[in-house]
Order: C-alpha cells, then sequence, then structure tokens
C-alpha cells in the first residue's frame, strides 16, 4: 500500500458495529463510538465521522474512554481523529434505530392481519391504537 494511504472500513475487516461491541466500553464513550462509522485506519490513527445530530456527545473525557479501549483491543495507541459525516452511511446507532422500527412495523402489520384481531374488529367494531402495539423480544 502507498505510502500515506489509508485502510478503509471494508468488508474484509471487522464491521465497526461488530468491534464497538467488543470495546469494553460503556456509557457515554459508547454512545460516542455508537453514533460514529469509521472512515479508515492509518497505522494508529483511526478517522471517525460523528453523525452531525449527536455532536454534543463528543467530550474530551468520552474521545479518552474511546480511544483507551480502542488501544486496548488494538495492542498500540490510538489517536482519533474526528470529522462530521455526511449522509448516506449509516451508524450502528441508526442501524439499531431502523431495526427496531421495522421490528415494531412488522408487530404492527401482523397483529392487524390475525385473523382473531379481525374477527373483534368485524363483530365488535374494536378499533386498533397502533401505538400500544410493541414487539415481542
Amino acid at each position: 500500500m502507498p505510502k500515506g494511504a489509508e485502510t478503509p472500513a471494508t468488508d474484509t475487516e471487522e464491521p465497526w458495529s461488530t468491534l464497538i461491541s467488543r470495546l469494553e466500553l460503556g456509557g457515554a464513550a459508547r454512545q460516542l463510538a455508537s453514533n460514529c462509522h469509521m472512515v479508515g485506519r492509518q497505522g494508529a490513527v483511526i478517522r471517525l465521522a460523528l453523525d452531525a445530530r449527536n455532536k454534543h456527545m463528543r467530550t474530551p473525557s468520552q474521545e479518552e474512554k474511546l480511544a483507551q479501549a480502542l488501544s486496548r483491543h488494538f495492542n498500540q495507541p490510538i489517536r482519533l481523529e474526528f470529522e462530521m459525516a455526511s449522509g448516506g452511511v449509516e451508524t450502528p446507532a441508526q442501524a439499531e434505530q431502523r431495526a427496531s422500527m421495522e421490528d415494531l412495523d412488522a408487530a404492527r402489520r401482523a397483529f392487524e392481519s390475525d385473523p382473531g384481531v379481525q374477527g373483534l374488529r368485524e363483530r365488535f367494531g374494536a378499533t386498533l391504537l397502533p401505538e400500544t402495539i410493541r414487539p415481542v423480544k
């Protein structure tokens, strides 16, 4: 690889969301990591793009905790560089939120199409309160 070339986050590397789950990281530092995606890694420097809606999560203390956790994981000192995320790349937090919404939509569709529920609606004029339907985990 030419000098100065970055190692991008690709399918051949561990996905950022998987890496986060393996780090000894909790609380606000984990939230910071979950609202980023890895742009690339060049040696001891990891570049992260932070979802601009969550820029308040980036504090020196949380950056240090994340850098320390990554340093332990990679067995070398890691330095972080941040940039604001451009649209089109999903952070782990956004992926989790999307999956939750898909689960909720599927639960609502399943409940509404249930023959017993349809029978109650037809026979007794029952109405559904969609906001009260939750998926079972």
